[in-house]
């Protein structure tokens, strides 16, 4: 005659109701925690935080309407309640979203620092791999050089015929003088420059009018005589750069 009646009906049926009977021990159990003396017994409860409160409480009641109206009262007056665990909601959603945000933030900083530190190993690397390479490159030259010393064909005498007396100035010492034969490979000039301490690895060497620059590596089968005319000629030693 009570929960049953319309008014009541269009007014809680959309909330989740549960009952039970005082003859079972489930019934048992809420009656202790409700602290019911008198049946049937009705009870509105809401969360309060992690606790769970007894916000009305109707035992035998017996009319519709006064149910009614004690329920719409009850719920009215719950309204702090569920206000403080809406803002509970709110700010858990907002700490859990902060928390996401920081979490997301440290995590880029940590791939952000891996990628520089795995930038610096590989940039490390390769440059031992070019120091190794420049270290390796001259040693062999060294070796070059010092087999020049022992390989170098030996000077014409200043009586022989077809040579040329050719004066090397280098940058910063006094220049180094040497007889070659006219049919000398033009390689010879660069080889017996490279046998003087003062000359430094990678240079080139310039002479005639207008003056031409000459590389080791560029010069093919041209002999001294094919490039140079006179009886003495003078060349221009510089130092160029490594990777040239």
């Amino acid at each position: 005659e009570v929960l049953c009646g319309d008014a009541l009906q269009s007014t809680v049926a959309g909330n989740l109701l549960w009952s039970t009977s005082r003859d079972t021990q489930e019934g048992i159990d809420a009656t202790r925690l409700l602290n019911a003396r008198s049946f049937p017994c009705f009870c509105i409860i809401v969360h309060h935080g992690s606790q769970q409160t007894v916000q009305l409480k109707l035992e035998r009641y017996t009319d519709a309407d006064e149910c009614l109206a004690e329920i719409i009262y009850g719920v009215q007056h719950a309204d702090q309640t569920l206000q403080y665990n809406r803002e509970r909601r709110t700010m858990s959603d907002s700490r859990g979203r902060l928390l996401q945000e920081q979490n997301a933030a440290y995590l880029d900083s940590v791939r952000a620092d891996q990628e520089k530190a795995e930038q610096r190993l590989r940039e490390e690397n390769e440059r031992r791999k070019i120091e190794e390479e420049q270290q390796r490159k001259l040693q062999e030259f060294a070796v070059f050089r010092d087999r020049l010393k022992q390989t170098l064909p030996s000077e014409p005498s200043s009586t022989e015929n077809e040579t040329i007396q050719v004066s090397i100035r280098l940058p910063a010492d006094d220049p180094i003088r040497r007889r070659f034969r006219r049919n000398d490979s033009a390689k010879l000039l660069f080889e017996f420059a490279w046998t003087n301490s003062n000359v430094p690895n990678q240079f080139e060497l310039l002479w005639g009018y207008p003056r031409k620059r000459y590389q080791y590596d560029q010069i093919g089968d041209e002999t001294i005589g094919d490039l140079m005319n006179g009886n003495t000629e003078t060349c221009y030693l510089e130092q160029i750069d490594e990777d040239k």
